[in-house]
């Protein structure tokens, strides 16, 4: 919401009144993404799947994987945000930790959106 702002004042007025409190939700819904993403592969029967070498030559393996190391890359990202965001939070903020902040949220955005067409096309060989 900051960004559609020029004047920096508004901005940190902005980030220091909602940063802290989107974080927090953030955890939570990482936290259901992998809390679902674990139930449907128990619902779908896939993690014996993992254990059979030729299932890793499929399309639906490819697609798992891949979203997967997503996921991962997101908590990775999610961390290292909220790591940085936390610790400059009532102050402002370096070069460098702006950086990091604002590249790791991004990072984050995007991935969002491939996670979701990686699950269709999950779905759709299922």
């Amino acid at each position: 919401m900051g960004i559609y702002f020029r004047d920096p004042k508004v901005q940190n007025t902005i980030y220091q009144a909602i940063g802290p409190f989107y974080g927090y939700f953030q955890l939570i819904w990482i936290t259901l993404l992998v809390i679902t993403g674990a139930l449907l592969l128990n619902k779908n029967s896939l993690y014996s799947q993992f254990l059979i070498p030729e299932f890793y030559s499929t399309l639906l393996a490819k697609y798992l994987v891949t979203k997967i190391i997503l996921v991962l890359i997101i908590i990775v990202a999610t961390v290292k945000h909220m790591r940085v965001s936390l610790k400059a939070h009532g102050r402002k903020r370096t070069k460098k930790e702006k950086v990091i902040s604002r590249a790791s949220s991004l990072l984050i955005f995007i991935l969002n959106f491939v996670v979701v067409w990686q699950a269709i096309e999950i779905s759709k060989q299922l």
